[in-house]
């Protein structure tokens, strides 16, 4: 019985083994009736090895699922933005009503300054606003305003009068004159015409011996001053000097700098700002209202709420106003009419008994129509403003101006908007299609860890191979250097340097090709160990022997025999890192140690919403960058797995 199952089982294995051959036979197109030999084409081609790695790895359904899983990541990486319309630093814009500011309103707290004789007043121009509050204040110099007056290029002598102060300064007189409300002038009312020694003699000057001898005579008297031949001289103290005095001649004013904190509003925005005509305005505005400019005449009308300046035709040229009303933006660019009403509104504010009603006021005034699709200004068939009557509400801050706004239509960056057809997974905090620049980042993501673990085998190979050939000392040494890099902390590295690049604002590009460098370099080490080990058992064998025989060079014996005989083993080992480099790239960017923003990789694009309530309302950001981090890093350990099994000579066929 036994003897018959044997009989049985032994012509099924002779059947097989002939339904084979005859295959092998087919697929050769080889003579049915020729028996097959040992180095026959078709059963060589049966055992390559090439086809038995490639019939292992695709019998491993995981790592199949893991090498789609790549494909499709590199399509979507490196082809989609070929395809989509959008770029990675593409910001986008959207239209929304706000309350903004529309104009702001505020007394002027510097001098509007109309420089005459700039070469007697340069030393004096800055202190103007001391000058006139020592005369806002009745001319009463005080001890603190005598300590303020002698920190003034040296001045040394000032006198209070009726209509203003006398001062001296350098080497002139000045007299500052107050010409009416918020108006002054400051006259220059003499200058330096020698040096006088207080010890009794003229140093310098055109004088002759008769006026020297009176300037000795006062000095001596201890006078401030002289007449000498109908003219007043005076004498100015030099600071840091007891002995010696400016001589300085006492003259008819002569104009320096009117200074004023009256704004001037134009009617005709196009016409360009007149500095002549404005000053020559306000020479007239407190005398007889009438003056003459560039051959035309000018008259000032100040009979109504409003101070004006009319041409000879009796058009509005200026408004004079005590505000400066200012567009948000700080342009002149508001019309008279806004200005005026603005006026009146902060005036009644300013006088109103009501604590609220001092603090918020309102008026309507027709404004420029908005397009609520694009924020532009509407036009009507004729190419004219269309405008629509808003309410303006007025209020007052806390430094004592006044902001005008309005609910406008405005064009603000589209930030944080969700998913829609426009934008397939919304946008972030700056703006950006975030679609797009998942598939950037992965660009980046993905480039950084194919360089990165090439530079490490690279490096791998050539340490390992040399220790592993040569042995001895050469071994000793490469090992220890390799066990030096095991003991180097890699984050604490990174961080360091991360911290020198933003010392030195190093460019994004250069940091990320830094970046890359340095991880090779840090991350060769496992790969020069696998190597040796590999090279130490290979080189031994009779293969080897033979190369050594046949009197090959030892680069040659190294590179050309032994490194491809650990090839299976490399491409494994680099399969595997992938995975690790990327999930070390996305840490690095996301703790900020990485690329830098506006570049896009996975790693920062998870920062940018780092916040729990970020992380809350934003999950269409941050969990798709997630999701494609863990599909590839999975994806490679299931690609290097279905490797290693593939390359593993103890698997069955």
């Amino acid at each position: 019985m036994a003897d018959e199952k044997n009989n049985n089982v032994n012509l099924l294995n002779e059947k097989l083994k002939q339904r084979e051959q005859e295959e092998l036979r087919s697929k050769a197109g080889a003579d049915e009736n020729e028996p097959m030999k040992l180095d026959d084409a078709a059963r060589v081609k049966v055992l390559s090895p090439t086809r038995l790695v490639i019939k292992r790895f695709l019998r491993n359904k995981l790592a199949i699922v893991g090498l789609v899983i790549l494909v499709s990541l590199f399509v979507m990486c490196f082809l989609g933005p070929i395809f989509y319309p959008y770029g990675q630093t593409q910001k986008f814009q959207t239209t929304t009503r706000l309350n903004r500011d529309y104009a702001n309103c505020g007394e002027l707290t510097q001098f509007t300054k109309y420089v005459m004789d700039e070469a007697s007043t340069k030393d004096v121009n800055y202190y103007v606003d001391t000058f006139v509050n020592i005369i806002d204040a009745k001319g009463v110099i005080d001890e603190n305003t005598r300590k303020t007056l002698s920190t003034i290029r040296d001045v040394n002598y000032y006198e209070e009068g009726a209509e203003g102060i006398t001062f001296a300064s350098g080497n002139y007189f000045y007299d500052m004159k107050k010409l009416g409300d918020k108006l002054y002038m400051l006259y220059v009312t003499g200058g330096q015409v020698g040096e006088l020694d207080l010890m009794g003699g003229v140093v310098s000057g055109d004088f002759t011996e008769e006026q020297a001898k009176q300037f000795s005579a006062a000095v001596r008297g201890k006078k401030d001053s002289v007449v000498v031949d109908g003219v007043e001289y005076r004498f100015i103290s030099i600071a840091g000097s007891k002995n010696k005095a400016v001589l300085a001649q006492y003259a008819e004013p002569a104009e320096g700098i009117l200074a004023t904190k009256l704004c001037f509003d134009r009617h005709d925005l196009t016409v360009p700002e007149d500095k002549g005509l404005e000053e020559a305005a306000l020479r007239a505005l407190y005398a007889d209202k009438k003056f003459t400019y560039k051959g035309e005449n000018y008259t000032i009308d100040t009979e109504g709420e409003e101070r004006l300046v009319l041409n000879s035709k009796g058009e509005t040229v200026y408004g004079i106003s005590e505000f400066s009303i200012r567009d948000y933006t700080g342009q002149d660019s508001l019309s008279i009419e806004f200005k005026s009403i603005m006026a009146e509104t902060v005036t009644a504010m300013m006088n109103a008994e009501d604590q609220e009603a001092r603090r918020t006021g309102s008026f309507t005034f027709s404004v420029p129509q908005l397009d609520p699709e694009t924020g532009e200004r509407n036009l009507d068939e004729n190419g004219n403003l269309i405008l629509s009557e808003e309410t303006i509400n007025v209020e007052r801050k806390n430094t004592g101006e006044y902001i005008a706004k309005y609910d406008q239509i405005t064009k603000v960056y589209d930030i944080y908007a969700s998913p829609s057809w426009s934008h397939i997974l919304g946008t972030d905090g700056d703006g950006y299609d975030v679609f797009s620049r998942i598939m950037y980042g992965g660009r980046i993501s993905l480039m950084v860890g194919f360089v990165v673990v090439i530079l490490e085998t690279i490096l791998g190979v050539i340490m390992g191979g040399i220790a592993g050939f040569f042995g001895g000392v050469v071994d000793t040494i490469i090992m220890r250097l390799v066990d030096i890099f095991y003991c180097i902390p890699t984050m604490p590295i990174m961080i360091i340097i991360a911290s020198v690049f933003d010392k030195l604002k190093v460019p994004t590009y250069e940091r990320l090709l830094w970046m890359m460098a340095i991880l090779g370099i840090l991350g060769w080490s496992g790969i020069a160990r696998l190597v040796r080990g590999q090279i130490l058992s290979l080189r031994e064998q009779e293969f080897m022997t033979a190369a050594e025989a046949t009197g090959l060079k030892t680069s040659r014996r190294i590179f050309k025999h032994l490194v491809p005989n650990v090839m299976p083993q490399l491409i494994v080992s680099m399969t595997m890192g992938l995975g690790g480099v990327i999930l070390l790239e996305s840490t690095l960017s996301y703790l900020g140690l990485g690329v830098k923003h506006p570049m896009a990789t996975w790693g920062n694009m998870i920062n940018s919403v780092s916040t729990i309530e970020a992380m809350k309302s934003y999950t269409y950001i941050w969990i798709p960058v997630g999701v494609l981090i863990c599909l590839a890093v999975i994806a490679f350990n299931f690609v290097g797995d279905g490797l290693r099994d593939a390359f593993d000579p103890k698997m069955k066929r």
